[in-house]
């Protein structure tokens, strides 16, 4: 297609304007390199089962709990009772600090659990519920760093 083509074929101050801002953009999009992912990195989002080992085990808050086990069931348990979904996928590489697990409830509502601090911390967000609550990764009984939790 023809550039010129694009443009009225009768001269009005409309078509200078229309010619004058026109053009550029065209010209411009012309330049551009299209957009390809880099390899490897196509296809980000993964099933829990694959990616999901980050996120697995206990953390705690204050007087909260979660549990994330390696098929992707999870409980929060909270002052108010408890809490079931089950993430599904990880958005992100590992390697990165936003890896995100996504998942539902059972009435539909969405899950999202994201490492923080190399994985020594984490954020859930619920439906109606948490949003970026922070927890801390317990390894050996312990905080793997407290910061991450506010304890």
């Amino acid at each position: 297609m023809k550039l010129r083509s694009l443009l009225p074929t009768h001269r009005t101050p409309d078509s200078r304007i229309l010619a004058t801002t026109l053009i550029p953009i065209l010209a411009a999009g012309t330049c551009l390199p299209s957009a390809h992912a880099e390899p490897g990195q196509a296809d980000l989002a993964k099933p829990f089962s694959e990616a999901g080992g980050p996120f697995v085990g206990q953390w705690r808050a204050h007087r909260e709990s979660l549990t994330i086990n390696a098929d992707g069931s999870a409980v929060e348990t909270t002052d108010a009772g408890t809490v079931n979904f089950r993430l599904t996928f990880v958005q992100g590489p590992p390697s990165q600090p936003d890896t995100t697990a996504e998942g539902n409830l059972p009435d539909g509502g969405y899950a999202a659990a994201t490492l923080v601090d190399g994985g020594r911390g984490l954020t859930l967000s619920i439906a109606n519920g948490d949003n970026g609550f922070a927890f801390c990764k317990i390894v050996n009984g312990g905080y793997a760093n407290s910061d991450d939790c506010g304890a």
